[in-house]
């Protein structure tokens, strides 16, 4: 675990539940499952008294640039992304999958059956105990810290006598590494994932299928269905016209079957 960790957590009163925390996670994982290529990314888990909510970094970038009317930079990871929100306590998720100007709103009741060993170790000041489970077609190892009393984690991971430092599969597809954590005086809106979540559509898991396919055979028809004009922009900046159409539409589809390694391996979508 990074130096970059806060070393005041076990000061008393620190962990108050009636407080927002944030814990920023490094993800480092592979985008496509045959390839050594490995990608590291920031990603937030903001703990609030009745709501936890997951997502990466780049919203907030999202959030300064709606706030001040800008454009995405071409490097932004929004245009294919993911919120995870839940009630504190609760098995129910809400998962928010970004498909440019499309929120698919998918519904799911997930926990993970922990295996707790008698296997400790110390990073820090920080002492953490390790679990294992099998989840979403993988198995997983994790370490976590009673003194942080939260029985939350990265994505939709939970259920553990505290939080969630580092997890990470068997095959070294994902491992997730808290990094920082922060104390927020109050909670704080971030008016991207607001709006994504308003303007999101309700789907089951078929449908939610059914979308991702009709997405993956035709991206740029799919969005040009919701956008006016012949020119238009992606989320990622990207100009669209009719003398880059096709090309940007192949690169769109190699893309998506590419890097098509999920944290859930068994919700694999295969595309033809």
């Amino acid at each position: 675990m990074k130096k970059t960790v806060l070393m005041a957590v076990l000061a008393a009163g620190f962990w108050a539940k009636s407080q927002t925390h944030r814990f920023i996670y490094d993800v480092i994982y592979k985008k496509d499952a045959d390839s050594e290529v490995l990608t590291k990314e920031n990603f937030h888990l903001d703990i609030h008294p009745e709501k936890v909510e997951y997502y990466q970094r780049d919203f907030f970038i999202a959030d300064s640039l709606i706030t001040n009317n800008l454009q995405f930079p071409k490097d932004s990871k929004l245009n294919t992304s993911t919120i995870i929100y839940h009630k504190t306590g609760n098995e129910n998720y809400d998962e928010y999958d970004l498909m440019e100007d499309t929120v698919l709103k998918l519904q799911t009741k997930d926990s993970q059956q922990w295996k707790l060993t008698g296997e400790s170790k110390k990073v820090k000041d920080l002492q953490l105990q390790k679990a294992t489970t099998s989840y979403g077609g993988r198995e997983w190892t994790a370490w976590f810290a009673k003194d942080i009393p939260f029985q939350e984690g990265p994505y939709k991971f939970h259920g553990l006598p505290g939080l969630i430092v580092e997890l990470y599969d068997d095959k070294n597809n994902y491992k997730f590494e808290l990094v920082k954590s922060v104390k927020l005086d109050k909670p704080v809106k971030n008016m991207f994932i607001d709006m994504s979540r308003e303007r999101s559509v309700p789907v089951t898991w078929e449908k939610y299928k059914t979308t991702k396919l009709t997405f993956y055979e035709s991206p740029i028809n799919f969005i040009r269905n919701g956008a006016e004009g012949d020119q238009f922009f992606l989320n990622d900046g990207t100009k669209v016209n009719a003398a880059n159409r096709r090309e940007v539409n192949e690169r769109m589809r190699q893309n998506i079957k590419r890097f098509n390694n999920p944290v859930e391996l068994d919700k694999k979508i295969m595309y033809p």
